[in-house]
């Protein structure tokens, strides 16, 4: 089942909490959905997100730089996860390993962006619930 090699960073470490060291699975059914409306679900969302984000985040990029050096890292590691994921949405329609990777990429960023502005609340829902998703699917991206 899991004949993908685990080579990005912490996926080895982080695979085994959503696969096999959790009891509930979602069904191969599911999965298949989930794996076919992601990429459109992408399409509808990283522009909305980058709508939301708008100038506010370009001008809050420079004018955090001097009064919260974190902030302003946070903001980078945001819009970073939105370029990984709007890298990531030919490979999630062609099913290819490497737009699993993108979002992985992007998953990791949002979580960091999270913990930098002090979410932790919303950096735990990121890590749980979209660690889940994106893991659970992980096999059909080859």
């Amino acid at each position: 089942m899991e004949n993908i090699i685990a080579d990005k960073p912490l996926e080895k470490e982080i695979l085994p909490l959503f696969t096999s060291a959790i009891p509930f699975q979602l069904p191969s059914e599911w999965k298949e959905f989930i794996v076919k409306v992601s990429p459109y679900i992408m399409l509808i969302l990283v522009p909305l997100t980058i709508f939301a984000i708008g100038i506010t985040a370009i001008l809050s990029v420079f004018s955090t730089l001097l009064l919260h050096p974190i902030w302003a890292l946070a903001t980078v590691a945001t819009l970073l996860g939105l370029v990984c994921s709007l890298l990531s949405i030919k490979g999630l329609f062609d099913r290819k390993r490497e737009g699993w990777v993108w979002s992985y990429y992007a998953f990791l960023l949002f979580l960091i962006s999270d913990l930098l502005h002090f979410h932790f609340i919303d950096a735990i829902f990121t890590f749980l619930i979209s660690g889940y998703f994106l893991f659970q699917i992980r096999e059909y991206y080859k």
